[in-house]
């Protein structure tokens, strides 16, 4: 299945842009005009690609210097010597998409632009866990929907740092059009093993809501995340002054 993850004119040429992929942290690459995208992890030490540098139509490693071409993964030189998964790329109507390996866009998906926007900062904490299984009930005619959406995110605990996602500032826009819900948010690290879990959790909490269809997280890495996006309440709670 594909899904849209840019706009071309969101990744400038030989830029890049951290995406996900049924799950799976990838990178965006662009080459002149060509997109390449390839799952973020370098197969000698499981580190991500993020920052390497892109040459020749290849990436390399920042860490230890393995390579990797971008259209194929196959690794090019020592210390890798397994390739990296990739993905398939099409652009349509300026839109870039992203599927299976060997796949083909079938049908062009309905994009449309969500309608409001949702600044989660400074939102009080809500001690809500997210394995209850419970759905979220709709609250009464008048609520603010803006609010209920965060608190349902507010369900989410990274579970490295016990702390819900909002607080942590890992959330950085939400967007509503009419039934489906639009999330980008980020990790504490491109790295961070609890990713594909957190994003998992994202989705279904919103989902749990009764006038909510569908959540599309998209996970993001610019602006990268810093300590100083947690609310005072997170802060206290991990002993940071």
């Amino acid at each position: 299945m594909f899904e849209r993850v840019a706009s071309v004119t969101e990744i400038p040429p030989h830029g890049r842009k951290s995406i996900v992929v049924d799950d799976v942290p990838a990178l965006l690459v662009r080459v002149g005009n060509d997109f390449f995208a390839i799952e973020d992890v370098c197969s000698h030490d499981g580190q991500p690609l993020t920052d390497g540098p892109v040459a020749d139509g290849a990436i390399t490693c920042p860490r230890h210097g393995a390579k990797f071409d971008l259209k194929s993964g196959q690794a090019l030189c020592m210390p890798a010597t397994r390739a990296i998964p990739t993905f398939a790329v099409q652009v349509r109507d300026g839109e870039i998409f992203v599927g299976p390996a060997g796949s083909e866009l079938p049908v062009m998906p309905s994009v449309t632009a969500p309608a409001q926007v949702v600044e989660p900062t400074n939102i009080p904490v809500v001690s809500v866990t997210a394995a209850s299984g419970d759905q979220v009930p709709t609250p009464a005619p008048g609520a603010d929907d803006d609010i209920r959406l965060i608190d349902a995110l507010k369900q989410v605990i990274d579970p490295e740092l016990m702390v819900n996602i909002v607080d942590l500032g890992l959330v950085y826009s939400v967007n509503r059009d009419d039934r489906k819900i639009y999330v980008e948010m980020t990790l504490t690290s491109p790295a961070c093993p609890a990713g594909p879990q957190i994003v998992q959790q994202s989705k279904m909490a919103l989902e749990r809501l009764r006038d909510v269809d569908e959540a599309e997280i998209k996970l993001v890495m610019t602006p990268p995340w810093t300590p100083d996006r947690m609310t005072d309440e997170a802060k206290d709670m991990l002993g940071i002054f």
